[in-house]
């Protein structure tokens, strides 16, 4: 498996930085993790839209934007006859009216289907499984997995999450964790996002190999994310567009 980073930063995209995505590939499947703002700019139309799956991990705008061009462009490239079979869109059914809002987009090619806390997709020989985690609208972790390797995507969630989240990612071989705050920041230990220190301290405590961070304050120093991880946890990195995790 494969993994594009698409968007880092949260709750608005600057230049060069778009809202959270990132696109897990492997031969033909694609699992696109989130669809915030400026996500769309790193994508390759229409090959990407081909076998493409997008699993909205929360309903709040910063994650499913960019859902709504997806959706208009799928209609476009099926009517030239360059788009044969529906994208697939798994989302959360609350806030009831977002859900709605989204699903009565009729200028789409899209199958719409519902996650929650007992999901499992399969895809060939890809399967993903869901956790839901502490935050103020139904969010989830994503856990994809093709019985060699498992990236865990955790999505926002509350440090009061952490228990469950160590054993949704126990030895996963990539932890991609939202890290909005740090501690200097003077946030309570639990609140509505994680620090760089607290998403370290999941990685350590689950014995996963790699962690990467992600969904950053835009005018935060990335270096300053990276020193207060390392502290906790060796094998670390900030997330940055354009990047290639293999």
């Amino acid at each position: 498996m494969k993994v594009k980073v698409l968007g880092t930063q949260s709750p608005y995209s600057t230049e060069g930085h778009h809202c959270p995505g990132f696109l897990v590939t492997k031969g033909e499947t694609k699992i696109l993790l989130d669809c915030g703002s400026g996500i769309n700019s790193l994508l390759n139309f229409p090959e990407d839209l081909k076998n493409l799956n997008i699993i909205i991990s929360h309903l709040h705008r910063d994650h499913y934007s960019d859902l709504f061009n997806l959706f208009y462009a799928s209609a476009v490239f099926k009517r030239q006859g360059r788009l044969n079979d529906k994208i697939n869109v798994y989302l959360p059914s609350t806030p009831e009216l977002t859900y709605k809002d989204i699903c009565s987009e009729k200028d789409s090619y899209a199958n719409i289907d519902v996650i929650n806390q007992d999901k499992e997709i399969k895809i060939n020989d890809i399967k993903i499984t869901f956790s839901k985690n502490d935050h103020p609208v139904e969010t989830y972790s994503v856990k994809i997995t093709d019985g060699k390797k498992t990236i865990v995507y955790t999505s926002d969630v509350s440090y009061s999450s952490k228990d469950k989240l160590v054993k949704f990612s126990s030895n996963a071989d990539l932890l991609i964790s939202e890290a909005s705050l740090l501690v200097s920041h003077g946030f309570p230990e639990i609140c509505n996002h994680l620090t760089a220190k607290q998403a370290a301290t999941i990685a350590k405590d689950a014995n996963v190999k790699k962690l990467v961070l992600t969904h950053f304050w835009p005018e935060e120093n990335l270096d300053r994310y990276l020193d207060e991880a390392e502290e906790v946890f060796d094998n670390v990195f900030v997330a940055i567009e354009k990047m290639i995790i293999e």
